[in-house]
């Protein structure tokens, strides 16, 4: 303590200066305190660095128009240039500064994968161009074709590539061919309610400007051309591992193994993939750390005891340093064969900096490779800031560094050995990575699919031994021997040990409120976890626990918001009400219509769409051939019609009319409701309305996405 300290703490007596006294000196104790907590908290403030970049591009992306150039690189020579003269603000000018670089990371991807996308709807017509990717599904494939022409599509207009899906039978096109088939193409699916995921932006990421269904089957133009090309080699070798698989353990078990090598979910029927969804099993399915690890790792530990097995080798070369080499090469064919989705990108960029560590004699830090991970796949790819697969991975795996590194560090350096003591630290290991885990992807579960697996636990505990110790290890073993053509025998043992977990997946998810379902999260929320999560692993400092302060707001925003009274669909050919009574359902004009949509709309509803039925109006309204009336209690009369003759009667005695014909100017004239008609939903795509004892609020698509590249010309 310095010597003014000591004079100003020294004793002054009794009563009120002695308490006074006290008081400063414990102000003084709570500032020394703070000041240490600020100085080791600061000492991690690089690990934000692509919480700053994510950011940016997360701002880019959330804009309504379409910004100047000038913008980002005008904030990035700002930011970087006041970073360097001011100091004392260094950290914040510094987060300004990568926030405007994933502002520019974004910017420049947007004009990168730039493709005109169909604004209309066309007829069946004739489409050339290369086959680039072949998805097989139970009932149909989907076909991805880098485009040629397209009839009666000049080639300015002409899209770079089209997805369509054929339902008929098996066909001799391979990848890379140059191939002619019919079909009938539309521009890509805009968002089915406002704020619904927009399945056009991640479309036009992937330069698929247009989307539909093939009524002949591609007729072969020109063979192997393209054949000899990286990424046809790649999709080949995927189709063939994929098919070795499936055929030598053709059940649901090896469909599964075949989507852990091969990163293609294709055979995997819904009720597998449901029921490992609902028993907190589904992060089985995309290739994360959990198979990275796993199959570098068994390369790694294989090759250095095949090594040290030869005493000469042993000793006179670094061993280690080659299976750290032979792991890695591992690594990026694993990736290569997955597909390189965003989980397996991070996976094994994590992978490759901890293997280059044991190669230069350094020492990896964990947290300090997430961070690198994720900054590499936002600077390269900006888009995945808003993709599941991203958030979760990315959540995920932040959690878990983060909560073992606290628990490692209060760990007993005395604790026992002895066998009985590791099975019980390797259970409750599993116990704890999956209650971290779990509580890190629920808010994006939640958010993305409005449900939660509500025993995960006792399903991971169960699962992640088979994973570890049979599942991965047969599959690591079918992959070295499928150049010789003996690898059958390991696909099969492979799914003998999915299909256990399949068993164990089944009978999780069948017991009683397996599943917590949730109407739609509003983003707000969403955010004010993720910044009070990132907070509370990565701060240093009891500060920490700030971080939880996030739970209870991101609570109060959801308990704040209401669902949608009434949707209506893209196409202006239908909507669909949610109805308070009996706990709540949706009850849609036409079952038969936009099912898609009403599926979505049900889980935007916060109910589970891939169970029972659809509820018709006709059976719970007054409806005749003209339409349908439907009274919500406390909040207004709705009407649903098709005939014109009855708009001005309905605009009367209604607060809401949704018209599913083109009304024209004179009937909006007159009409005393809210209208909503085919022409209104044909201009500002998908509407949701909410109404309040007969006023009504309406929101629309196109208000939600603005005008950006991947949104056609309202």
């Amino acid at each position: 303590m310095t010597v003014r300290a000591e004079e100003e703490f020294a004793e002054p007596g009794l009563g009120a200066g002695r308490l006074r006294a006290l008081r400063r000196r414990a102000q003084w104790l709570a500032r020394e305190r703070l000041a240490a907590w600020l100085r080791e908290d600061r000492k991690a403030l690089g690990l934000w660095t692509p919480v700053a970049i994510g950011a940016g591009a997360g701002i880019y992306f959330g804009l309504k128009t379409e910004p100047a150039a000038i913008i980002g690189v005008g904030a990035l020579l700002a930011a970087g240039a006041a970073a360097v003269a001011i100091r004392r603000l260094r950290p914040v000018l510094l987060a300004l500064f990568f926030a405007a670089l994933g502002f520019i990371a974004a910017d420049w991807r947007t004009a990168q994968v730039y493709a005109p996308a169909l604004d209309r709807e066309l007829g069946i017509a004739a489409v050339t161009g290369r086959l680039v990717a072949i998805e097989e599904f139970a009932s149909y494939r989907r076909l991805t074709l880098a485009l040629e022409s397209i009839e009666d599509i000049d080639g300015d207009a002409l899209p770079a590539r089209a997805r369509v899906t054929w339902r008929g039978e098996a066909f001799d096109a391979a990848l890379g061919d140059l191939v002619r088939l019919r079909a009938g193409l539309g521009s890509p699916p805009p968002p089915i309610a406002p704020g619904a995921f927009d399945y056009a932006r991640l479309l036009y990421f992937e330069r698929i400007g247009a989307v539909g269904f093939a009524v002949t089957p591609p007729e072969v133009l020109l063979e192997g051309e393209q054949k000899v090309r990286f990424s046809v080699w790649v999709g080949n070798l995927r189709a063939t591992l994929f098919q070795r698989i499936t055929t030598a353990a053709p059940s649901q078990g090896g469909a599964i193994v075949a989507a852990i090598v091969t990163g293609r979910r294709d055979a995997i029927k819904d009720e597998a993939r449901y029921a490992l969804r609902d028993a907190g099993l589904a992060h089985l399915l995309a290739i994360s750390g959990l198979h990275m690890g796993l199959a570098t790792g068994l390369i790694f530990f294989a090759v250095r005891l095949g090594l040290a097995a030869i005493e000469p080798l042993a000793l006179r070369f670094p061993i280690k340093k080659w299976a750290a080499a032979a792991a890695l090469a591992s690594g990026l064919f694993y990736l290569v064969i997955s597909g390189s989705g965003w989980s397996a990108r991070r996976a094994f960029i994590m992978a490759a900096i901890i293997f280059a560590a044991i190669l230069v004699d350094r020492r990896a830090l964990s947290l300090r490779n997430v961070a690198i991970a994720a900054c590499a796949i936002l600077l390269t790819t900006p888009e995945a800031v808003f993709h599941p697969g991203f958030q979760m991975s990315f959540a995920a795996v932040t959690a878990l560094i983060a909560g073992y590194e606290w628990m490692s560090r209060r760990a007993d350096p005395n604790r026992s050995f002895t066998l009985p003591a590791r099975v019980k630290r390797y259970g409750l290991g599993l116990a704890a990575t999956d209650i971290i885990a779990a509580s890190a992807t629920a808010p994006f579960a939640l958010y993305h699919f409005n449900r939660v697996a509500l025993y995960s636990l006792p399903a991971n505990i169960l699962a992640m031994p088979l994973m570890a110790f049979w599942i991965m290890p047969a599959a690591v073993t079918g992959l070295i021997l499928a150049p010789f053509g003996l690898d059958a025998w390991a696909w099969r043992v492979s799914a003998a040990g999915v299909e256990t977990i399949l068993a164990i997946a089944k009978a999780v998810s069948s017991w009683p409120g397996s599943v917590s379902l949730t109407p739609q999260w509003p983003l707000a929320a969403l955010l004010a976890l993720v910044l009070g999560g990132l907070w509370l692993c990565l701060a240093r400092s009891p500060l920490r626990l700030a971080g939880l302060l996030g739970m209870p707001l991101a609570a109060l925003i959801v308990a704040g918001v209401r669902t949608p009274d009434v949707f209506v669909a893209a196409s202006g050919r239908n909507a669909a009400v949610i109805a308070p009574a009996g706990g709540g359902e949706l009850i849609a004009y036409s079952t038969r219509r936009d099912r898609f949509s009403l599926s979505r709309w049900r889980e935007a509803a916060g109910f589970d769409w891939t169970e029972g039925e659809t509820s018709k109006m006709r059976d719970s309204a007054d409806c005749d051939d003209a339409g349908c009336v439907m009274a919500l209690p406390g909040k207004g009369v709705i009407s649903f019609i098709e005939d014109e003759s009855v708009l001005a009667e309905d605009c009367a005695r209604t607060d809401l009319v949704v018209a599913f014909f083109f009304a024209d100017g004179k009937d909006w004239r007159a009409c005393n409701a809210v209208l909503i008609d085919r022409g209104s939903v044909w201009r500002r795509g998908a509407h949701a309305a909410w109404l309040d004892e007969g006023a009504v609020d309406i929101r629309t698509v196109a208000e939600a996405r603005g005008t950006r590249p991947w949104t056609p010309a309202q």
